[in-house]
């Protein structure tokens, strides 16, 4: 049979430093602990507010591909 299979899973990075850290960190701490990442889609950003009106953090949430092996 041709043809690949994806497993698609949601992660959330956090990051003081902006939304693309946030994603650097939730992609690098899964090809940390697995193999085959293939693609990616941010599907929300999110911002904590702190008591001055500025933002302190960004969440990024993200699916992930993962081949599955054949």
């Amino acid at each position: 049979m041709e043809g690949t299979t994806f497993k698609l899973t949601k992660l959330v990075g956090e990051s003081a430093q902006g939304i693309e850290e946030a994603v650097k960190v939730a992609l690098g701490t899964s090809a940390a602990n697995v193999h085959g990442q293939t693609w990616c889609q941010v599907t929300d950003i999110r911002a904590n507010i702190n008591e001055q009106g500025g933002v302190d953090r960004w969440q990024v949430q993200v699916e992930v591909a993962f081949k599955v092996d054949s």
